[in-house]
């Protein structure tokens, strides 16, 4: 046990025992110090560590913050408030996130040199390196003694994708016609790509780029108006003609809409499955996806089991509106083929054209039976009322063939294999309305009616080309007008008179001459007016015509007729005339024996209708040769066939005539022939 031994000789107090003590104190003192520094050392660690701990989760705090940022950011439906609100919200994290890293940088620093003279002075060590664990690193200049921190890379911006890369050269080719009054750009708007329409302070904008991971707000359109904006969805392809996206301006109700019109599929026609309307004052939206059943619920079509008496057409279908019935006689072969198709019936999706304009908004559409029978056309405004989009005007006519009978005699109507690119309307005796296809076969009048001044509703005057007077003023009288004052008549200045003759009775067909005739006769020649005459026939066949033309002929010789006799053909709707029976060929050949008896005694004959009995009533193909005296009562004149005279009203005023009077100018100066 030589240890313990030296112990012993240690503890012998000796010469150089104060020595080994003062030794031992040092020695302990030495070990206390470096004790106490060890605990210090451990202090800063701990510390150093808790510092780590909390830079740490601020990091993470900081890092979360982001997140939800990024979050915000992507949301596409914001107001100005919430847009206002994120970027507050934004600056305040960059706020917190730079404090955040100052604060992370001073503490570390901080450590770093306590850590440092810890070591130092333990150690004493004299180094240039440092280790912190923390977030920000260390580059090495390569000069001794230095250090240069790395400053943190930018935040990365989000990745964003395109509806259609092609879009600026795609506006390339709009023109500016096509989408008046609007203008084409494509703008950036909150950072991302937008097809834009501008015209004054509104802008329609189509979003085309977006984030990937956007899923119910990629297809957006943002209307803005100033600092106002709204937002709504809508189905659209940035890589088809941008003119199709275009919104419409129109006026209903003095209200200024945005309308936009979306169509099933591709194809740009037939019904929209849905209308907007936004309004321009305050983005309020009204949306219409019901017009086809709209439409389609003023009309009823339905298949009667009764047979027509039409040769070859025996089927039946009715059409009834609020107005007015209609009935069609079709063919068994085409009555198969609607009943055996799944045809929607009436169909009328196909032909179906939406017009909006500035001034409001109009439709129209052709009704078919299956694909290829034409029953009529549809058509209507569209109007806000009650909010809610609603049909207004609706009017509907049914296609009546050139030259087919008059519906109101016939009772049936053969629908056309096709539409009419042009008809005439006509108005029935129940409420009906035909349209009845344009006849290029008969002669059509070259008369331009803005030449005819109509400012005195008692005396039209028509003016050629040069603006001089090219009609002569007319009246037409009877009976009815009693007994006239020829000179106060023809100081109106009245240059030629119809008179009427006489008539056949429409029960017993007996020829009867009008009482007026003769005294009306001498007074109109006696005060220098010119005289034509007309017979109201109820002939029902030739031997009747020629009848009546004779008895005409026999009357009219003792006086100087200078204008037409004029045959007066037309369906009695107040009586059951004998007449009324008759069908357009009976009538026309009737016309024609008339007046080819008249020429043959050397004066000018003349066949006098209205639009009903021109188009309906007679055939006039077939009756190009004979002038014409046309009744409408209206200035605004759009009979296309050729006439001579035109009766305009029936209610006129003339000084010298006891209540009303028929009034006529005559665009050919028959005296003069």
């Amino acid at each position: 046990m030589a240890f313990n031994d030296e112990r012993e000789d240690i503890n012998s107090r000796g010469p150089g025992d104060d020595k080994l003590d003062e030794l031992e104190a040092a020695y302990a003192a030495d070990m206390n110090r470096k004790s106490v520094r060890e605990e210090e050392l451990q202090a800063a660690r701990d510390y150093l560590g808790v510092l780590l701990d909390e830079a740490e989760g601020k990091s993470i705090e900081l890092e979360d913050k982001k997140q939800e940022a990024n979050a915000l950011a992507a949301r596409l439906y914001r107001t100005e408030s919430e847009i206002g609100e994120l970027k507050a919200q934004s600056k305040k994290f960059n706020r917190q996130g730079k404090f955040l890293t100052f604060w992370m940088c001073f503490s570390l620093l901080e450590l770093i040199l306590i850590a440092g003279l810890v070591v130092a002075l333990y150690l004493n060590i004299n180094s240039g390196k440092n280790k912190t664990g923390s977030d920000a690193t260390v580059k090495n200049t390569g000069v001794s003694g230095t250090a240069e921190p790395t400053a943190m890379p930018d935040e990365e911006e989000p990745l964003t994708a395109r509806f259609s890369e092609e879009l600026p050269n795609l506006i390339k080719y709009v023109s500016h016609e096509s989408i008046a009054p609007f203008t084409v750009s494509v703008d950036k708007i909150d950072g991302l790509e937008y097809l834009v329409f501008s015209h004054e302070d509104i802008r329609v904008c189509y979003k085309n780029e977006y984030y990937p991971d956007e899923i119910n707000f990629r297809k957006s359109v943002i209307i803005e108006r100033g600092d106002s904006r709204f937002t709504f969805m809508r189905d659209y392809d940035l890589n088809a003609d941008p003119v199709e996206l275009c919104p419409i301006l129109t006026n209903i109700g003095g209200i200024r809409y945005l309308t936009f019109l979306d169509y099933e599929g591709n194809i740009v026609r037939g019904v929209p499955a849905g209308l907007r309307f936004i309004s321009c004052n305050d983005f309020r939206m009204y949306e219409c996806t019901d017009l086809k059943e709209k439409v389609l619920n003023l009309m009823k079509v339905e298949a009667l089991p009764e047979l027509s008496p039409i040769e070859g057409y025996p089927c039946i279908y009715t059409l009834t509106t609020s107005k007015a019935a209609y009935k069609y006689a079709i063919s068994d072969s085409d009555n198969t083929e609607i009943q055996y198709n799944e045809f929607d019936i009436p169909e009328i999706a196909s032909d179906f054209k939406l017009d909006v304009t500035d001034t409001g908004i109009n439709w129209s559409t052709n009704v078919k039976l299956g694909n290829s029978l034409y029953l009529g056309a549809l058509s209507g405004s569209l109007v806000i009322k009650n909010d809610t989009v609603l049909i207004s005007g609706a009017k509907y006519g049914a296609f009546v063939p050139a030259n087919q009978e008059d519906p109101a005699l016939q009772g049936y109507i053969v629908p056309s294999q096709y539409a009419f690119a042009s008809y005439l309307t006509v108005g029935g005796y129940n409420g009906e309305r035909f349209f009845v296809e344009y006849n290029d076969r008969v002669d059509t009048c070259d008369y331009y009616w803005d030449n005819l001044d109509t400012t005195d509703p008692n005396n039209w005057i028509y003016y050629d080309a040069d603006g001089n007077k090219a009609s002569f003023r007319g009246i037409d009288v009877s009976k009815y007008q009693g007994a006239i004052n020829w000179s106060k008549v023809a100081a109106q200045g009245v240059e030629f008179a119809i008179i009427r003759l006489g008539y056949r009775g429409m029960n017993e067909g007996t020829l009867e001459l009008d009482e007026y005739f003769t005294r009306n006769m001498k007074g109109a020649t006696e005060n220098g007016i010119k005289v034509g005459v007309y017979f109201f026939s109820q002939a029902v066949n030739e031997q009747e015509a020629v009848e009546e033309a004779n008895y005409v002929l026999k009357l009219i010789k003792d006086y100087k007729v200078e204008y037409p006799v004029i045959f007066d053909t037309e369906r009695v709707t107040t009586y059951n005339a004998r007449a009324n029976g008759l069908g357009m060929a009976e009538r026309t050949q009737l016309c024609k024996t008339f007046c080819d008896t008249i020429e043959d005694a050397g004066y000018k004959s003349m066949i006098y209708a209205n639009t009903k009995y021109m188009l309906m009533g007679i055939d006039l193909t077939e009756l190009n040769d004979y002038d014409k005296w046309f009744a409408v009562y209206s200035s605004s004149i759009t009979f296309p066939y050729d006439f001579e005279m035109l009766q305009y009203s029936e209610s006129g005023t003339i000084d010298g005539i006891s209540g009303k009077v028929d009034l006529n100018i005559s665009f050919v100066d028959y005296s003069a022939r």
